[in-house]
C-alpha cells in the first residue's frame, strides 16, 4: 500500500509538472518547433531551413515561427490558432509554397514571378522604385553601383559563381549614364530551366527616346563575358557571342544585351 501510494505521488508530480510546462507555454513552444520544422522537410525537400526563433502572436493568434534558409533569408508564418497544440501552418504559408512552387516546380512564367522568389526578397520590385532613385541608395541597397568605378565587385563574382555552379542567383546592376542618369538592370539566374531572366530599367534616362524610356523583359541562354574593341562587357545572350568589329551595328537586343561595361 505504501508503494503504491508513492508511485501515485510520483505520477501526481509529474503530471502537475508537464500541466505547468503546457500551461506556461513551453511544451507548446516545442511541438510547434517540431512541427514547423517537420512541415518543411516534407514539403520543400529541395531548401534547407533552420530555426531561428518563435514567439506568440496576439495579433493573429498563433505562434510567430521563423527559419532561415541556405541563402541566409528569414522566412516565417504562424503555426496554428491553437496556443496550446499548435502543429498546423498557417497565415503566410501559402506565400511560401507559392514562391516554392515558381523556383522549384513550375519555373518563372513572367516578370511577376521574378518579384516573388525568396532570392529577391531583399530587393524592391524594380518597377516601385521611386523616380528619383539614386546611386547612393544603391549601394544601402546591396546593388552593384556603376559609374567610373565598381563599387563592390564581389556581388559580380558571387552571382556568377552560382551561376557557374547551377544556383540561383540575383543581382541588381545600378549605372550611370554620361550625363549622370541611372539605369537599372535586374539579373536573375534561374537554375531550373537554365535560364537568364533581364529586366531592364531606361525610364530615368532623360536622353533616351519616349519609346524606350520604358521597363523591359527579356529572358536568355546564356551569360559571360564579351571582349569587345579591347573592351570587356558583362553580357547576356542566345547561341554563340557575335566576333565581328562592326557588331555593335547589328546587335538585336533579343539575341545579346549588354548589362555593363566591367573594365
Amino acid at each position: 500500500m505504501y508503494k503504491k501510494r508513492i508511485i501515485i505521488g510520483v505520477i501526481t508530480i509529474i503530471l502537475v509538472i508537464i500541466l505547468g510546462l503546457w500551461v506556461s507555454g513551453i511544451i507548446p513552444k516545442q511541438i510547434a518547433i517540431i512541427s514547423a520544422s517537420n512541415y518543411l522537410k516534407k514539403n520543400f525537400p529541395e531548401k534547407h531551413y533552420e530555426y531561428v526563433y518563435l514567439e506568440w502572436d496576439h495579433n493573429f493568434g498563433g505562434y510567430s515561427i521563423r527559419f532561415k534558409d541556405e541563402n541566409n533569408k528569414i522566412v516565417g508564418f504562424i503555426m496554428n490558432y491553437n496556443k496550446y497544440f499548435p502543429i498546423t501552418p498557417g497565415q503566410g504559408i501559402s506565400a511560401l509554397e507559392e514562391n516554392y512552387r515558381i523556383e522549384y516546380k513550375n519555373g518563372i512564367k513572367d516578370i511577376n514571378d521574378i518579384y516573388n522568389l525568396s532570392i529577391v526578397n531583399d530587393y524592391q520590385d524594380i518597377r516601385t522604385l521611386v523616380g528619383n532613385y539614386s546611386k547612393e541608395q544603391a549601394q544601402k541597397d546591396n546593388c552593384l553601383v556603376i559609374d567610373t568605378n565598381i563599387y563592390d565587385n564581389s556581388l559580380y563574382s558571387e552571382f556568377m559563381d552560382k551561376y557557374s555552379n547551377k544556383k540561383n542567383a540575383f543581382i541588381r546592376v545600378v549605372q550611370t549614364t554620361d550625363e549622370g542618369d541611372i539605369i537599372i538592370t535586374d539579373v536573375l539566374y534561374e537554375a531550373l530551366n537554365d535560364k537568364i531572366h533581364i529586366v531592364k530599367d531606361n525610364t530615368r534616362d532623360k536622353f533616351s527616346t519616349q519609346e524606350n524610356k520604358t521597363i523591359t523583359y527579356k529572358t536568355y541562354e546564356k551569360t559571360g563575358i564579351w571582349n569587345y574593341q579591347n573592351s570587356q562587357y558583362w553580357v547576356a545572350y542566345n547561341g554563340e557571342l557575335p566576333e565581328s568589329t562592326n557588331a555593335e551595328y547589328s546587335i538585336n537586343s533579343d539575341e545579346l544585351l549588354i548589362i555593363t561595361k566591367i573594365n
